[in-house]
């Protein structure tokens, strides 16, 4: 049989498991996923290979963790979605938590670690009626993230910190800062105010996948997916007492007939006996789970985490300008380009010279081969595995710089500020 049919039959298989399953629920606790399918169409935006057509099946290795490439960790931190009050986010925790990510894969962990501002992306993802508010704690999903990050930007987190609240879509909800208001600075207004330059990020290609395998190589192709699940109070408090009893692997039999939450699937592996697992980054917080990551059964679509999975493929363009010194920024305005400012040919040159050096397409494809080192003490790479990882990091680091340099939607460059 070959992948292809083997793939439409795993495919069928969980539909018909989704038809037959029982209820299995979440007794009411509600993480934050509420499906758009009923408004909000699933066209996927693909111009460069997916990851299913870049690997192929017999190239995956044994065990994969985006946290550990040979010694390297590509992940970014962990967050809690529940602080400071209870918020049902886990759409934009475990999709943010996958874009975190694929930047920091796609840029070979180079300087810096960025994390996109879940609170501006609360804010300002809209509902299926733009004149509601956004949904935020309320609920939705990831494509509602995707299609708005393809069409237009959002700062990091320094720009607009973690709330767990609803808010508005503003400027001043956007990008904020503050000054005292009893030592005055100049062409800075007192208290806080909206910064009008800041760095964005989006996304060019978006698709979603289903399965096992399918996931299996879009992770291994381009990092984390952020996929939906069922969750149910066995496993919002009872998740000790069962993976002491599965080698660290959470193990249920009870079917979902739906999903509440979503996360951010970013390797797998197996254990001794060969129970397969999925290493999933969870988001409650480094005190739940495994240091706030999970195992969860792999290739029986436990909880339904192998029906719906989305990707995407992060943009930042705005940050190679900085990392080129063509940008600076004030305490009043934010990010401005060189060129408003008088002698901005020397200016530019002499910073360019001390600036951090963006890695290239070149260099990533380079220093990629790190993953042909040791994964850990008892798994590796074969060089198959390692052909394929280096055409990948060059496949899609040069298909996402060529997107980057055609979107032409740029909020966070703001007329005023940076012209």
């Amino acid at each position: 049989m070959g992948r292809g049919t083997r793939s439409t039959v795993n495919v069928l298989l969980m539909l018909d498991w989704s038809v037959l399953a029982v209820a299995g629920s979440a007794q009411g606790i509600n993480q934050g996923y509420k499906s758009s399918k009923d408004w909000l169409p699933r066209h996927s935006k693909v111009t460069a290979p997916t990851g299913e057509e870049l690997v192929a099946l017999d190239t995956l290795p044994k065990h994969w963790d985006w946290r550990n490439v040979g010694g390297k960790n590509l992940v970014s931190s962990d967050i809690n979605q529940h602080i400071p009050q209870y918020c049902g986010s886990c759409w934009i925790h475990g999709t943010v938590g996958a874009l975190n990510d694929r930047l920091k894969i796609l840029r070979n962990g180079a300087y810096p670690d960025i994390m996109l501002s879940r609170q501006v992306i609360m804010n300002c993802v809209p509902a299926y009626n733009a004149s509601l508010p956004p949904p935020g704690c309320d609920g939705g999903d990831a494509i509602q993230i995707h299609t708005y990050l393809h069409d237009n930007r959002v700062p990091d987190e320094t720009c607009m910190p973690y709330l767990a609240k609803n808010a508005e879509c503003t400027a001043y909800g956007t990008c904020q800062n503050c000054a005292p208001d009893s030592i005055p600075l100049p062409g800075v207004p007192k208290g806080c105010f909206p910064v009008k330059g800041w760095y964005g990020f989006g996304i060019g290609d978006y698709g979603q996948v289903i399965g096992e395998e399918a996931m299996m190589k879009e992770i291994f192709a381009r990092g984390p997916i952020a996929c939906n699940m069922g969750v149910d109070a066995d496993f919002v408090e009872g998740y000790i007492g069962n993976v002491l009893k599965h080698e660290g692997v959470y193990v249920t039999d009870k079917y979902f007939n739906d999903t509440d939450h979503v996360v951010s699937v970013t390797g797998w592996g197996e254990t001794a006996s060969g129970l397969k697992y999925w290493l999933i980054r969870n988001s409650w917080g480094t005190y739940w789970g495994d240091l706030g990551w999970f195992k969860l059964r792999r290739g029986v679509n436990q909880m339904q985490i192998e029906m719906e999975c989305d990707w995407a493929v992060p943009a930042y363009d705005d940050l190679s300008d900085a990392l080129q010194g063509k940008t600076l920024g004030d305490y009043g305005h934010g990010v401005q380009h060189l060129t408003h400012f008088q002698n901005a040919p020397q200016a530019a040159a002499a910073f360019i010279g001390a600036a951090t050096p963006e890695v290239s397409p070149k260099d990533v494809i380079a220093t990629s081969a790190v993953a042909s080192t040791t994964l850990d003490s008892n798994n590796s790479l074969g060089g198959a595995a390692c052909a394929v990882v280096g055409a990948i990091f060059a496949t899609t680091v040069a298909a996402a710089l060529g997107r980057a340099a055609a979107h032409r939607s740029r909020p966070s460059m703001d007329h005023e500020a940076l012209g």
